[in-house]
């Protein structure tokens, strides 16, 4: 089956799931916190890790549809979506953001590697890109990444 086949069938497909009323938006004041693992730091005294300023490319595409991000799983990086990262812009007119995890790629470094503080680097960069609401593809880590981001930003049914 050919790539664009399948590609416009999942966007049909995800154009007929509904959401929540209000939709799920960042901006939601029904933010909860997922409790996960603590951070892998050992100790510091208690300080809270702070979110990373991230590598990433964004294609660009219309502003008015959601932008698709992908999040690459454990050893992988931003470069390993760029194929379809580029042909997901042009057939779809989306944005596409792809991101280096923290520890991975382009991005900095951290002895900080927990769940709960990747999802928080990707709270912090996605609103300054403009890019909440969006869709988020994860592999693997970014998989669970992107998970408990789902968890932490969504609202509960009406």
């Amino acid at each position: 089956v050919h790539a664009g086949h399948r590609l416009a069938t999942m966007l049909r497909w995800t154009r007929a799931w509904r959401l929540p009323h209000g939709g799920l938006g960042f901006s939601s004041p029904s933010f909860t916190r997922v409790p996960v693992a603590p951070s892998s730091s050992g100790g510091r005294g208690g300080a809270e890790p702070r979110p990373l300023p991230l590598s990433y490319r964004l294609l660009d595409g219309e502003a008015a549809l959601p932008a698709v991000v992908f999040l690459h799983g454990l050893f992988g990086s931003k470069t390993n979506f760029n194929s379809i990262a580029k042909a997901l812009a042009q057939q779809t007119g989306r944005r596409v953001l792809t991101v280096d995890a923290r520890n991975h790629g382009d991005s900095p470094h951290s002895p900080d590697m927990s769940y709960e503080i990747m999802s928080q680097d990707l709270q912090d960069l996605l609103p300054q890109l403009g890019l909440a609401p969006c869709v988020i593809v994860g592999h693997s880590m970014g998989g669970k990444t992107a998970m408990l981001l789902a968890l932490q930003r969504s609202q509960p049914p009406p």
